[in-house]
């Protein structure tokens, strides 16, 4: 399921790392609709079944080591829980105001408008996907670092990525794909530290209850904070 939530921001120039907030502004909306599921995603850290996406319709460009964002913004959220998106909406509806402290920057966020995206049902083996939030990939044996397509241990951690989630949501141990690069490039993205992240289309083959998964709760790590969000374009 994926919803449009709209929301009216006060102080336009924010940090890099707006990402945090964002995460920041999530938790509160789960938090308020649903003690018990915040405590299994955020106290026992079960793996989360959502991916979003931020999007500034008034982007006014770079500020110094800030950004100028304008007044507004447009959180698409996507999940494979018909649970926690009926927290995310019933959340944004009970929480009037989010406020979020960083880097000396006090922002709100007021929610404006709020939309339910039609369901998209995959039903092909190969898709041409792309990127809404760039995506990360682990080297399997350092946590922090960060791989791109053609580097050494990029396919082992994607691979990883996606039979941890494969076994969690649908009870399925191991994937079996073919992943290619169409048209992808390196975008450094702040977020706690910098990251380089995967952009771009790519072409995906593997059953399509495993399409249906990665299009609704993203793709590679850290997908719950803001990264992995697809759109199937061929």
């Amino acid at each position: 399921m994926r919803l449009t939530l709209n929301f009216e921001i006060k102080e336009e120039v924010i940090p890099r790392n707006y990402g945090i907030g964002f995460i920041s502004l999530i938790k509160k909306l789960i938090e308020v609709t649903d003690p018990l599921l915040f405590y299994d995603y955020y106290e026992k850290h079960k793996l989360k079944p959502f991916t979003f996406g931020v999007y500034f319709p008034n982007l006014k460009g770079n500020d110094g080591d800030k950004i100028n964002v304008g007044d507004k913004a447009v959180l698409n959220f996507s999940t494979s829980s018909f649970q926690l998106a009926t927290n995310i909406y019933n959340g944004f509806l009970k929480v009037p105001e989010h406020f979020w402290k960083n880097n000396g920057s006090n922002i709100t966020f007021k929610p404006s408008k709020a939309f339910l995206n039609q369901q998209k049902r995959i039903t092909k083996n190969e898709h041409w996907f792309k990127t809404l939030s760039p995506f990360l990939i682990n080297n399997l044996g350092d946590s922090n670092e960060f791989l791109l397509p053609g580097e050494d241990g990029f396919i082992e951690g994607l691979e990883f990525s996606l039979n941890e989630c494969a076994k969690e949501f649908l009870g399925v141990d191991k994937v079996d794909f073919e992943f290619e690069p169409v048209s992808m490039k390196r975008k450094v993205i702040y977020h706690y530290q910098k990251m380089p992240t995967n952009t771009g289309v790519f072409r995906l083959k593997a059953e399509p209850e495993i399409l249906q998964m990665l299009y609704d709760i993203g793709i590679g790590v850290h997908r719950s904070q803001g990264f992995g969000m697809l759109e199937v374009v061929r």
